[in-house]
């Protein structure tokens, strides 16, 4: 179970933990928690053991133990990442409701996240900023995880004659994802809520119009 269904708290789970030994898996599901608000707040191509160890209150031995390369930690940190963005995407889009309601569902938890999931938040935006770096690979091929979930929402559209026949399903969702990032900036950037309201408004509406005339 991935450790960030909820948005961490450090310093309230390691009162919780007291001073008991912590069993291995307790132990790494610490350290990951850590990792993340390390690598939110570091970014992630700077992050290191010694801020995990830091923030976890251990010895930087005790992260090494348990990721032995700074590789090992970062592909921790963005398996989680990954796994989150799949699961947001995935259940913001299932169920029964509309096409519109669907696309409004999803740019809400995208805007929403940035404020209550926001270490999660602030690693995937950094990530998407790494071109030259080694994760950029597996930062791509997260984006063509995410069109393919968002993908059938704009062909059932088609098919139910509330999207133009005109319009292409590649490019509109390309668009889509694209726009979920731009809110999740916006957040960032303490844009007054009404003004992401209407951003957020236009920019579906201008998806559901694509190719009507």
């Amino acid at each position: 179970m991935s450790a960030f269904n909820q948005e961490p708290n450090i310093l309230k789970y390691k009162h919780d933990l007291g001073k008991r030994r912590l069993k291995p898996d307790e132990r790494r599901k610490q350290l990951t928690l850590c990792a993340l608000k390390a690598f939110a707040e570091n970014g992630v191509a700077r992050a290191t053991h010694s801020h995990v160890a830091k923030l976890a209150g251990v010895a930087i031995p005790t992260v090494h133990s348990y990721f032995r390369s700074r590789e090992d930690l970062e592909s921790a940190v963005l398996c989680e990442v990954e796994n989150y963005l799949i699961k947001l995407v995935t259940d913001s889009l299932s169920g029964k409701k509309s096409v519109e309601e669907a696309l409004t569902t999803l740019a809400m938890r995208f805007a929403n996240d940035a404020t209550t999931k926001s270490d999660i938040i602030k690693v995937w935006l950094d990530w998407s900023t790494g071109v030259r770096a080694g994760v950029w690979p597996r930062y791509l091929a997260l984006l063509d995880k995410l069109h393919a979930i968002t993908r059938p929402v704009f062909l059932r559209g088609k098919r139910e004659g509330i999207l133009s026949e005109n319009l292409n399903v590649k490019a509109a969702t390309r668009l889509f994802i694209g726009g979920g990032h731009t809110l999740a900036l916006m957040q960032f950037a303490k844009v007054p809520s009404r003004d992401l309201a209407i951003y957020m408004d236009q920019f579906i509406q201008s998806l559901m119009n694509i190719g009507k005339p």
